[in-house]
């Protein structure tokens, strides 16, 4: 039986993209191409690129472009390399303890807000009528974030960074729900320590 490697970030940005229905919606192949060949340059020295480059990354979208499920799927293994490339330089540089104290001061930072009370853990738009999420299932989440930290990782009944990547929420209309950015930047957030525990 032979042994599985796990690919570099070059082969996983060398990966040739399915293309969506030419009546379905994919992503800009050019965009996509043009952040493949800069993960491609950062693997091999010649420039940066960070797991919050990779988690920012947005692109066009066109009909019959990539297909949006591969070239995501493709950027959470990119991040995850990253993640676990920044996790060995730290400890190798200043050990173990200095990794696992940055991991539990982000933890304290994320339970901070996951302690609020149901209802109240994020603002309400101020803007009437604007786009919101679902209260109710933003705090499900939220509660299964609760109890991921506060397990090892991989245990039963926790979330992974899959998991709260690929969260979707129903639509609220303006206070009847959280305001979007705020969620996200706390998904982002939660992303960040998952990946970095992992």
């Amino acid at each position: 039986m032979s042994e599985q490697t796990t690919p570099s970030i070059t082969e996983l940005a060398d990966v040739r993209f399915g293309r969506a229905a030419a009546d379905q919606i994919g992503y800009e192949p050019s965009h996509v191409d043009a952040f493949m060949k800069r993960a491609r340059r950062a693997d091999q020295g010649r420039g940066e690129l960070t797991v919050s480059d990779v988690r920012q990354a947005r692109f066009a979208t066109v009909a019959g472009g990539y297909d949006t499920e591969q070239v995501d799927d493709t950027l959470d293994d990119i991040e995850d390399l990253l993640a676990a490339r920044e996790r060995e330089q730290v400890t190798g540089e200043r050990g173990d303890d200095e990794w696992e104290a940055m991991l539990a001061e982000s933890i304290e930072q994320l339970r901070g807000r996951l302690e609020r009370a149901p209802g109240e853990r994020f603002r309400r738009p101020s803007r009437e009528g604007a786009e919101s999420y679902d209260v109710e299932q933003v705090d499900e989440l939220c509660e299964q974030i609760t109890r991921t930290l506060g397990a090892e990782p991989g245990a039963e009944g926790t979330v992974s960074a899959d998991d709260v990547r690929r969260a979707a929420f129903a639509s609220a209309q303006g206070d009847e729900g959280y305001e979007e950015a705020q969620v996200d930047a706390f998904l982002d957030a939660t992303v960040d320590v998952l990946v970095r525990r992992a």
